[in-house]
């Protein structure tokens, strides 16, 4: 009996580091979008934007493993308020597959289901904090499978901006008040060919995750290919690598909108 209990916690577990990997490998995409608000003339960090910026993102994306699959779709939307701070509101919408009869990794303890579906809920503050350092702090709740309360944070920089081959470092950690979870992702890519249409990145990244239903840390990482077409401002980023879930693979493709106000 004692073998069984750990084996289910083990892959109730390894759901909730799939979840979080989902959420957090999507939320860093999103990060390296943010752009950095108009300027006006003579404005200072408290001064109001005239005109203001908008900007919408939509995306889409999933991840899969042996025995865990989840699916994504959604928004971001951010309105510049001053040129060092912003709003941020975004909205998310998942469904985790899963495959053995396993308990409920959003809320263990509920019961299996081969399928959960919920929504994401969150809005927050952007602080555009350097020249190209971003930093976006989010709260929110969800919605239908899930009834977790969150907290958010993401940061984007890029480092060697006026070099050949600049790098984005882009972090996220969120933490989920209905399964306790800490989770972080941490991802590296670098511009390793562009032209005035397009650009092409290569890089690294993973999660880690603690705390909850995770015993000890557990955790994943792998190689990242992204590929952004400037004229439309669409993109698509993959992983895979191993880890808690042994192999994985993950995509996102987003599409942003701006308008000037």
């Amino acid at each position: 009996m004692r073998s069984t209990n750990a084996r289910r916690s083990k892959c109730v577990a390894s759901a909730i580091s799939i979840i979080a990997a989902a959420l957090l490998f999507t939320n860093a995409v999103l990060a390296q979008t943010t752009a950095a608000p108009t300027p006006t003339a003579a404005s200072g960090p408290f001064t109001l934007l005239r005109p203001g910026d908008l900007s919408l993102t939509l995306l889409g994306g999933g991840y899969i493993s042996s025995d865990y699959a989840v699916t994504e779709q959604g928004l971001q939307v951010e309105q510049s308020i001053t040129p060092v701070i912003g709003l941020v509101g975004r909205a998310m919408g998942y469904q985790l597959y899963i495959k053995d009869n396993f308990d409920n990794p959003l809320n263990p303890g509920r019961g299996h289901h081969s399928r959960f579906n919920f929504g994401r809920l969150q809005g927050g503050l952007d602080f555009h904090i350097g020249e190209t350092s971003y930093l976006s702090i989010l709260g929110g709740g969800d919605v239908a499978d899930s009834n977790a309360g969150s907290v958010e944070g993401d940061f984007s920089t890029w480092l060697l901006p006026r070099r050949q081959h600049p790098v984005n470092l882009a972090v996220s950690s969120i933490y989920t008040t209905e399964n306790g979870v800490v989770a972080n992702e941490i991802d590296l890519r670098a511009i390793a060919y562009s032209t005035e249409s397009y650009a092409l990145m290569l890089g690294g990244g993973g999660a880690i995750y603690a705390a909850g239903f995770v015993h000890g840390v557990s955790g994943q990482g792998g190689p990242i290919f992204s590929f952004f077409v400037s004229k439309w401002r669409a993109g698509i980023d993959m992983q895979a690598g191993y880890g808690s879930a042994q192999e994985y693979g993950e995509i996102t493709i987003y599409k942003q909108f701006r308008w000037t106000e």
